[in-house]
């Protein structure tokens, strides 16, 4: 790996590749679905058979643990790539509102609608509750404010923070950029957005907006400090957040009064996420195998939002048929578990290909007939 000259990047002009994030993406998106898919193939450890309480188990349940964890490196990420581009962008006066607003709802809705279809037919073949209100609530980003998850697909929950956050930076940039007019709709969309977060839990937006911020740190000089300093932060974030997760297998309340709050652990594990990022993404693979690897990242990645908004309602039906929790580690529960994870890759695959996959050429048409002009630099990730 070597790190590119940063001045040199900044004088030509050119906008420099995010290397790795989209292995970030998807890995984070990934440990979601092994955490739910563990969670709902297994009884939690202190509860399995005293012969599988091993310290090998042990560590795999540790692994896949990490679902909490990994929906804010979702928003740390969000706000990198999406806060700090808006940032940039209206410092340098490039900012279009018009175009952003296409880039962000046509990435939030081209996988969501298809995956909400996609959820009720499962709720309905397993029997759950398929609520109109929910679906259009769940749409707008409603979900924990005004109604609940979507036919109890859980992981939408954080889908209505993804949604607000960029309300409130769309708003924010154009009641900077634009004329009298828009700065007054650009108001009022700000009070709806903070309307909504009285309702929401405002960690998460600080945890955004620490991304955002860093994205100025990309031409640090010394920014392989900062990412030291980062990896540190991110392990003692994420024991606090460990030991602020309830558990029945150990015994861990003794040590939760020692640690800070789970609000306060949080803002230290995605601080230190947001400080990684920037020299995260100036390790330029510097042979074939490491830029094999790093585009690999990419194909992965493309999928993985519609992996995080499908895997429930796949692992829903698993368990529709086995609602039973294994209390042991068979051959058997360990080859479920594998097909429980691969069938929600294939499910999410499957889907991304004729929805997400598509997204661009939606975008373009979308502009073809609302966009009065193409507009160079429009905010996508």
């Amino acid at each position: 790996m070597q790190i590119p000259n940063p001045e040199a990047q900044k004088s030509a002009g050119s906008e420099q590749h995010l290397y790795w994030l989209d292995w970030m993406r998807f890995l984070a998106a990934l440990s979601v679905a092994t955490t739910h898919a563990r969670g709902g193939n297994w009884v939690e450890w202190g509860r399995l058979e005293p012969l599988f309480q091993t310290k090998i188990v042990a560590i795999f349940f540790a692994l896949t643990r990490m679902g909490g964890e990994a929906v804010n490196v979702f928003f740390v990420l969000s706000g990198f790539l999406v806060g700090g581009k808006v940032m940039d962008r209206v410092l340098k006066g490039s900012f279009d509102g018009r175009s952003y607003a296409i880039d962000r709802f046509s990435r939030i809705w081209m996988p969501l609608i298809p995956s909400l279809l996609f959820t009720a037919a499962i709720a309905h073949f397993v029997g759950r509750t398929v609520s109109g209100w929910e679906f259009l609530g769940n749409l707008f980003g409603l979900q924990t404010s005004w109604c609940e998850n979507f036919a109890g697909n859980v992981p939408l929950w954080s889908l209505a923070y993804e949604i607000w956050f960029y309300v409130l930076a769309g708003c924010a940039a154009v009641a900077l950029t634009s004329r009298s007019a828009g700065r007054l709709w650009a108001c009022l969309g700000l009070t709806l957005g903070m309307a909504i977060f009285t309702r929401l839990e405002t960690v998460f937006l600080f945890c955004w907006l620490l991304g955002a911020f860093s994205f100025g740190f990309r031409y640090v000089k010394r920014v392989g400090a900062v990412a030291l300093l980062g990896i540190a932060l991110t392990g003692v974030g994420y024991v606090f957040s460990q030991f602020n997760t309830k558990t029945v297998s150990v015994d861990i309340h003794s040590l939760a009064l020692l640690v800070p709050s789970r609000e306060i652990s949080t803002l230290i594990l995605c601080l230190g996420l947001a400080l990684v990022l920037p020299g995260l993404i100036r390790l330029q693979p510097t042979n074939r195998f490491a830029a094999i690897v790093e585009r690999l990242g990419s194909r992965c990645a493309a999928f993985s939002y519609t992996l995080y908004l499908t895997h429930y309602p796949v692992l829903a039906l698993w368990e529709h048929f086995m609602p039973e929790r294994f209390t042991c580690m068979s051959l058997f529960s360990i080859l479920c578990y594998f097909a429980k994870v691969f069938s929600c890759l294939l499910v999410a695959w499957l889907l991304y290909l004729p929805f997400e996959a598509r997204t661009a050429t939606v975008r373009k048409w979308l502009r073809g007939r609302i966009a009065s002009t193409a507009v160079p630099g429009s905010v996508a990730s």
